[in-house]
């Protein structure tokens, strides 16, 4: 077995699937801090002798730092005090091998007493050749093969050891040449004594070649040194280990809280016993009719309230109208603001809700409800309707908001209304309408048990016919409001982001990235528009999407205490059946260029392309790989940072995807689990996600006029999507978005409060100018609806 001990760092998944596909043995990771300081005697003594090695992973900070690096100072401390008794074989015996990744090799060197700088040029998401070199005293087991060619790898490090002044018991394996200077920076080192090996650059990201090699390389040295010494090569079985090395096993998964469960209780969706035959399902061809159409239809004439996820454009093929029934769809509602706590509705009637004490976290509680709802797809028996699968067959449509993921300090929040923040709002649908834009073909769907339904399917699609018929279903732009400005013969007042504060956040993240803290930071903004209580959120909508910005993900989700309008381009996560899989999806943005007459698909990419926009990309598409190889050991990037036009906006788009092995008894996790671990969106945040997020709360914190208290972020940068009962998926992230709290402190009787969030990632290539202005190019596309 091989120890991982991970500094929380967003790529140490990777690095552990790597491990795990090149050696064929288990990896076990632990934090850094995973043991106390009074533990660390304990840990040598008791838990290393059962790995063949320790592989130290990387992570933000300086090694200098014990809050940075934990265990892993002491423990090479530990060693150094021993060096000059290497020679002896009871020493030598409780030697364990050591492989570290960039942190790691920071921390080696600097133990063994070199020091670790600033580089004058960071380099973070960056492709370098990787020139190894001739290591003639290693024996007949070298890192790197004699006659190994340069290689490239990406580099992710704010800091370096200067190769030129190592200390004598450190030996230079590697090196690459600076492009701006020609000056050598070391990539790759060896202890002379020990076994102890690192390189600078990251050999599990996915543009590096030659990382199955290098821990192939390191394997059979730490083999060798181990069969050498008399240290046991141990078994991956727990069924080999002492009565006493399982019990510290099962100890050390314990103690680290690894997720050995999902969020299902049962750990896997069983199917319920409701009866398929009460599945109510209608199919009509509707002529010259559209989504926004058919909720406008609803709004104007029926007065039915509905929750619509539109697909405007590609990539998105289909639109789900849900219809809630008012006084009997539920309703989830969750606050950070109170932990503990979940709120339990009919739609239309908040204030009759009923308000639960949950045993464990809000996410356990959604699994539940989940589970319960589940209905296995082979039930629906489609195929009689329509060629394609529907995507959706009822279930829950909502939002979780930003702070319902994961490394928000929550007792820097303030709440933005007079009671609690909705931060997580679901509704249990069980009639929809839904709509293949591939076909045009409509479907009206009711999964309800009351067998009127199939009468209310048939009503409703002979009032829908008779409607477009007569032209009801279409919008005529030219009776849409060019902007919300019309609406309204009140002012709207704008309170936007201070360029002074925007400037001090900008370099204090340049800050933060220099120190080694972070790669990439996510700064966002927030802008707030004061509107009349007259103008209707409905009426917004339309504004936004006809007149304004189509979009493959907008959606218009309306509640009794929060309102969301959004036009998001980016898929954050969806997961859907094929075959006895489910397939895993995420297609992070990163990298935005506007649209303009000037602006053309070729003059786009050559900006886009770029290692400015490229390392920020490759950063998120690490990242997410990072957070997928927690459940799904196969991933694989499908695109690569290409260019995707949109109806504003040119910009740079990964696509990674995994497979979800059902019943996978090693790995019993859905979708769900991967949803929770992801959140907040890594293209939202920047990586190492838990130190960025952390950070910019504070950073973001400074924005006291425009901004939201504490750093929260609320509903923007959160997810908006469905779960279908046949556990299919797909969520957005919440971008060229507005949103609106009922309850909001800052409304009063004659105007609303609209929060609208516009950010972007900084990196060290970034200048203050360029993030301004791409900023304000996010901005603009929610916030032109209003002006």
């Amino acid at each position: 077995m091989i120890l991982l001990i991970d500094s929380y760092d967003s790529f140490s998944n990777n690095l552990a699937q790597l491990i795990v596909d090149t050696t064929g043995k288990k990896v076990v990771t632990i934090h850094n801090d995973t043991f106390s300081e009074g533990e660390y005697e304990n840990f040598f003594e008791s838990y290393l002798p059962l790995f063949d090695y320790i592989v130290i992973g990387p992570g933000p900070g300086h090694p200098s730092n014990p809050k940075d690096i934990g265990i892993v100072g002491w423990l090479l401390q530990k060693y150094r005090s021993q060096e000059s008794d290497l020679d002896s074989a009871t020493v030598a015996k409780t030697v364990v091998p050591i492989l570290g990744i960039c942190l790691g090799l920071q921390s080696l060197c600097f133990e063994f007493g070199n020091e670790v700088r600033r580089l004058e040029c960071v380099k973070h998401g960056q492709v370098y050749d990787v020139v190894p070199v001739k290591d003639s005293n290693c024996g007949s087991l070298p890192l790197f093969k004699d006659d190994c060619p340069a290689f490239p790898s990406v580099r992710y490090h704010s800091l370096y050891v200067d190769i030129d002044t190592l200390t004598e018991n450190m030996v230079p394996l590697a090196f690459c040449e600076e492009r701006e200077n020609g000056t050598r920076v070391l990539m790759a080192a060896r202890h002379v004594s020990f076994p102890f090996y690192g390189v600078q650059y990251h050999p599990e990201s996915i543009c590096s070649q030659g990382g199955d090699e290098l821990v192939a390389s390191f394997d059979a040295i730490a083999a060798a040194y181990n069969e050498k010494n008399g240290r046991k090569q141990q078994s991956d079985s727990s069924a080999d280990l002492t009565a006493s090395g399982k019990g510290l096993l099962t100890n050390l998964f314990d103690k680290y809280a690894v997720r050995e469960h999902g969020l299902m209780p049962s750990g896997k969706l069983i199917a319920t016993k409701r009866s398929s035959t009460n599945i109510y399902i209608e199919k009509l061809k509707l002529s010259s009719s559209s989504p926004i159409g058919v909720c406008d239809y609803f709004y104007n004439e029926s007065k039915n309230g509905f929750i619509l996820l539109n697909s405007a454009s590609v990539p998105g093929e289909w639109s789900i109208i849900g219809l809630p029934t008012s006084g009997k769809s539920e309703v989830i509602t969750h606050s950070v603001d109170e932990p503990q706590t979940v709120h339990i509705s009919k739609y239309g009637t908040s204030s009759e809700s009923t308000q639960l004490t949950l045993d464990n976290s809000i996410w356990s509680f959604v699994g539940q409800k989940f589970e319960d709802a589940y209905i296995p797809r082979k039930d629906f028996s489609l195929s009689q309707h329509h060629i394609r699968d529907l995507p959706f067959l009822g279930g829950y449509l909502g939002i979780i908001s930003y702070e319902e993921g994961q490394h928000v300090v929550f007792d820097k929040l303030d709440s933005l209304c007079h009671s609690a923040t909705p931060d997580l709002k679901l509704v249990y649908i069980e009639r929809f309408i839904i709509l293949d834009h591939v076909t045009n073909d409509w479907f009206i769907v009711s999964i309800n048990q009351d067998e009127t339904d199939q009468q209310w399917c048939s009503d409703l699609s002979a009032e829908l016919i008779q409607a477009d018929n007569v032209g009801k279903l279409v919008v005529d732009k030219s009776t849409v409001a060019c902007s919300v400005k019309d609406l309204s013969s009140e002012s709207i007042t704008f309170e936007l982001p201070s360029k002074e504060t925007y400037t001090s956040q900008f370099n204090l993240c340049q800050e933060y990235l220099h120190s080694g803290d972070s790669y990439e930071l996510c700064l966002t903004t927030q802008s707030k528009i004061s509107l009349p209580t007259n103008i209707q959120p409905w009426d917004i909508y339309k504004v936004l999407t006809i007149q304004k910005n189509p979009s493959p993900f907008s959606c218009f989700m309306e509640f009794d205490d929060m309102i969301l309008i959004s036009s998001s381009p980016e898929r954050f996560l969806s997961w859907k059946d094929q075959e006895d899989k489910k397939m895993v999806e995420l297609r992070p943005i990163k990298g935005t260029v506007k649209k303009s007459p000037e602006m053309t698909y070729e003059a786009a990419t050559k900006i886009l392309k770029t290692p400015k926009e490229m390392g920020e990309n490759l950063m998120i598409v690490d990242l997410i790989r990072h957070d997928l190889h927690q459940f799904i050991s196969k991933v694989t990037v499908d695109q690569l940072m290409a260019v995707e036009e949109y109806e504003t906006v040119y910009q740079l788009v990964s696509v990674i995807r995994g497979e979800l092995v059902k019943d996978d008894i090693e790995r019993p996790f859905n979708g769900l689990d991967i949803l929770h671990d992801s959140l907040p969106p890594g293209s939202m945040t920047g990586a190492p996600k838990k130190r960025s997020v952390q950070l910019l709360q504070d950073i973001e914190a400074m924005q006291k006029d425009s901004g939201n208290a504490g750093g929260r972020r609320g509903i923007y940068s959160g997810v908006v999507g469905y779960w279908s009962v046949t556990d299919d998926s797909d969520w957005s992230v919440i971008i060229r978005s507005t949103y609106h709290y009922r309850d909001d402190k800052e409304n009063d009787e004659k105007r609303n409060l609209w929060r609208i969030g516009a950010g972007g990632a900084i990196t060290v290539l970034s200048d203050l100018e360029g993030e301004w202005e791409e900023m304000h190019v996010k901005l603009t596309s929610a916030l032109q609806a209003f002006k």
